[in-house]
C-alpha cells in the first residue's frame, strides 16, 4: 500500500513538472508548432508571448531578463528531443492495450518512468536554482508571494478585474 501512495505522490509531482515545463517551454495545450524565439516583445506574457508569465519572471529588470532567457536557452539546447519518459510512457500504453498485457513488463516500465520523471525533475530543479540566483532577495519574496497566492488570484488581476 505504501508503494502505491508513493508511486501516486512521485507520478503527480512528476506530472506537475512536465506540465510545468511544458509551458515554460511554450509547449502547453494550444501552444503546439510555435518555435522557440515567437515570444514576441516583452517575453513569456508580453504582447505575442508565450502564455501567462511564470511569476518569478515578472518585474525583472532587462538585463534579468536576457539571463533568465539564457538560462532558458541554455536549458532547451541541452535537450534530445521530446522527454525521455514520453517513449516510455507509449511503450507502457501499447503494453496495457495487448492482447494479453505483461505485468513485470509493465511493473518494469513504471519503474523505468519513474526514474526518468525524478531525473526531469532534478533539471528542473538545477534551472530554477539558476534563475533564482538571478533574482534579488525582493524579487523572490514577491515571486513567493505571487506563488502562494495561486493562479486564481492573478488571472482575477490580470483579467481587469474580479471574475466572479
Amino acid at each position: 500500500m505504501k508503494s502505491m501512495i508513493k508511486t501516486a505522490v512521485v507520478g503527480a509531482v512528476a506530472a506537475a513538472f512536465v506540465a510545468s515545463v511544458a509551458v515554460a517551454q511554450g509547449q502547453g495545450p494550444g501552444m503546439q508548432g510555435r518555435g522557440r524565439g515567437q515570444g514576441g516583445p516583452g517575453g513569456f506574457g508580453g504582447p505575442g508571448g508565450r502564455g501567462p508569465m511564470p511569476a518569478v519572471m515578472q518585474g525583472l529588470t532587462e538585463e534579468q531578463r536576457n539571463q533568465v532567457k539564457a538560462i532558458m536557452d541554455e536549458q532547451r539546447e541541452g535537450q534530445d528531443g521530446p522527454p525521455a519518459d514520453a517513449k516510455l510512457r507509449r511503450d507502457l500504453e501499447a503494453e496495457l492495450l495487448a492482447e494479453v498485457p505483461n505485468d513485470q513488463r509493465i511493473e518494469d516500465l513504471k519503474q523505468q518512468i519513474l526514474v526518468a520523471q525524478a531525473e526531469g525533475l532534478s533539471r528542473h530543479i538545477a534551472v530554477q536554482k539558476r534563475i533564482a540566483q538571478v533574482l534579488t532577495a525582493e524579487q523572490r519574496a514577491k515571486a513567493r508571494e505571487r506563488l502562494a497566492a495561486g493562479p486564481g488570484d492573478a488571472r482575477g488581476r490580470r483579467g481587469g478585474g474580479d471574475r466572479r
